[in-house]
């Protein structure tokens, strides 16, 4: 009862209107149309690369709007026009919300064959962002399916992905090691430090992060800019950075053609190992 009772705290159901809820089915029903319906059973996930997206964009439509706002974008091709971006108010990182929610994605990797790489590949493959096939167990696919819960993650927005890197890091996960992101809390700081503008002038502008890491600098950037580019020599930080993109920044994580930016030239997101150095780029600039 008393785990029911959190739960029903954490989603906090009552700030929003009863026609808001009825409406979330349909809204599911109709952004699945374009897979085919969404997966009756945990093994359908195999078979329907972007089955997350349906989830994705009727979570977004209820709290932030991004997904919609930058959609009109690609639609029109231009950003004139496009209003004010919409505002993500970030969550603190040691809140009850996030503390929960950084639990369930921990949870997510306590399955015997869990680790970071294949629950990246997971949700990139559910994010439609990657054309390789899982590779993974019909039970750890299940195990995903039921533990994995994107609704607290977009409600409680923050940089979760780099504290679970370096908490797998931490349990003998090699390819982390090296890897020290810059808290949360302080680059949304320097952020607001260096974001002063008139807010239609700054959406022209291109915001670059040299050292990208899962995108603890990009996410508090995408309040201000629209267009951004990266890199970073880690290819897991990479495909969380990725991943976070879609979550709460959808002008980073697919560009498009979009024109009214200081420069028009799109480049489009790309893996880079080619550089020479071992440095991976990561440029999702539009």
């Amino acid at each position: 009862m008393k785990q029911e009772t959190d739960r029903v705290k954490l989603y906090r159901v009552e700030r929003f209107t009863g026609e808001q809820l009825a409406g979330l089915p349909d809204s599911l029903c109709r952004y699945a149309q374009a897979i085919g319906g969404l997966p009756k059973h945990h093994y359908e996930v195999f078979e329907k690369r972007g089955w997350l997206l349906p989830f994705l964009f009727t979570y977004d439509d209820l709290l932030w709007g991004r997904w919609t706002y930058w959609s009109d974008i690609l639609l029109k091709g231009t950003i004139a026009g496009s209003g004010p971006i919409p505002q993500i108010q970030w969550t603190d990182t040691w809140s009850h919300p996030a503390q929960s929610t950084k639990k369930m994605l921990s949870l997510c990797l306590k399955h015997h064959e869990a680790n970071i790489e294949n629950f990246a590949d997971w949700l990139l493959w559910g994010l439609a962002a990657s054309e390789e096939a899982l590779q993974i167990s019909e039970q750890l696919n299940e195990y995903y399916y039921r533990t994995f819960d994107l609704f607290l993650l977009l409600d409680n927005p923050t940089d979760y992905l780099s504290g679970i890197l370096c908490e797998q890091t931490g349990k003998g996960y090699k390819a982390g090691l090296g890897y020290y992101p810059t808290p949360f809390h302080l680059t949304c700081m320097m952020v607001e430090m260096v974001s002063e503008g008139v807010p239609e002038e700054m959406k022209r502008q291109t915001v670059n992060d040299p050292c990208v890491g899962c995108g603890a600098m990009m996410l508090p950037a995408s309040n201000y800019y629209l267009r951004g580019s990266a890199m970073d020599i880690s290819s897991i930080a990479i495909k969380l950075c990725k991943i976070q993109m879609y979550f709460y920044a959808p002008w980073f994580a697919i560009p498009g053609q979009v024109k009214g930016f200081d420069e028009q030239e799109p480049i489009p997101l790309i893996v880079n190992s080619d550089s020479g150095i071992g440095q991976l780029a990561f440029n999702f600039k539009m």
